[in-house]
């Protein structure tokens, strides 16, 4: 399984780190963390979990690689948050 660890950042983002050391800025860690994996060459089938870096060992969000990098998260015309499909 690989990993996203997340900690607060600033402007609405979080600092998430892979347990390869790579840290990025982003406002959805899982997603932009799957699309990471998949560039370096993990399988699709490879789980991915965000963790918060706070010490706490639970899990906040968890996926196949493969599907979490099928989506996105964008506003819905009430501001909500909505998944959405990936576009490149």
């Amino acid at each position: 399984m690989n990993t996203i660890t997340i900690a607060p950042a600033s402007k609405g983002q979080v600092a998430a780190t892979s347990n390869d050391g790579q840290t990025f800025l982003t406002t959805q860690p899982l997603l932009d963390g799957a699309r990471y994996w998949l560039e370096k060459g993990v399988s699709a089938d490879t789980f991915i979990a965000t963790v918060w870096s706070s010490g706490s060992s639970h899990w906040s969000l968890r996926s196949t690689v493969g599907q979490a990098a099928k989506l996105t998260v964008k506003s819905d015309k009430l501001g909500k948050p909505v998944f959405q499909r990936h576009q490149e």
